[in-house]
């Protein structure tokens, strides 16, 4: 029989699901907040500058993660600052890059994603069952610090023992780096370990090229380079397929 000790969870279509028109909804909101506060310090930018520039970072991040590898928000607004006018990082007081900051982090507590039919009780299974829970997850620009504090509101923080997020490590799924940072903090061993997720490339071969057992959710379709343990049509199949793996 298969022991296992932990469980880590991808939080993106896994646990949670952006809404229609989420992602437009948080840019609108950030390009504006950021608008009034560098034309408050003396640096107005028309949107058509911004969104540019906002675009550019897009297109900056997009690069660095094809490394496998994240950034700070602090190293995104700089960024998009820095293309806006090269010289801007350097001019604008601490005290409006630290407001800019903070605007770019927590906009999407605005608009805020879903959680996934399913997604608590699931994890409240699996919790009860006495392993140790651990999440996983990518992130792109909302910061770790933020999805925590949407986490708490959606009542699902206190059951992870550990959040891992790839800006705040450096590393991004399926590196192995940021599952094994991950097994170190729950003190687990991989073979001793699932991960649940519904990407076939971050989650399931990130997970399965470290030897962790992989539940990988939703469609079967586009497999990655390795075979999931487990394929299952949604996220409450969870439990009860944990008690598969366990009687192998």
């Amino acid at each position: 029989m298969a022991q296992i000790d932990a469980v880590t969870f991808d939080l993106w279509d896994t646990l949670i699901q952006e809404v229609p028109g989420g992602a437009a909804a948080v840019g609108r909101r950030r390009l504006e907040a950021i608008s009034e506060l560098l034309e408050s310090s003396g640096n107005p930018f028309g949107m058509v500058q911004l969104q540019d520039a906002y675009a550019r970072t897009g297109d900056h991040l997009a690069t660095v993660w094809d490394r496998l590898e994240d950034i700070s928000v602090g190293e995104q607004v700089e960024f998009m600052l820095g293309a806006l006018d090269h010289g801007l990082p350097g001019t604008i007081a601490p005290e409006i890059v630290s407001e800019v900051e903070r605007v770019y982090s927590e906009s999407m507590l605005h608009h805020p994603p879903a959680l996934l039919d399913g997604a608590t009780a699931t994890l409240s299974a699996v919790r009860d069952t006495g392993v140790r829970l651990g999440l996983i997850s990518n992130t792109g620009k909302t910061p770790g610090s933020t999805l925590r504090t949407m986490l708490e509101r959606m009542g699902i923080l206190s059951v992870f023992e550990v959040t891992v997020f790839s800006n705040e490590v450096r590393s991004r799924k399926p590196a192995s780096e940021i599952f094994e940072l991950t097994l170190e903090t729950l003190e687990t061993a991989p073979g001793r370990t699932v991960h649940v997720g519904d990407n076939p490339w971050a989650d399931t071969d990130g997970a399965k090229a470290i030897g962790m057992m992989a539940v990988q959710v939703g469609t079967v379709e586009g497999r990655g380079s390795h075979e999931a343990d487990v394929y299952v049509g949604d996220i409450g199949r969870v439990p009860p397929t944990l008690e598969s793996l366990r009687r192998l």
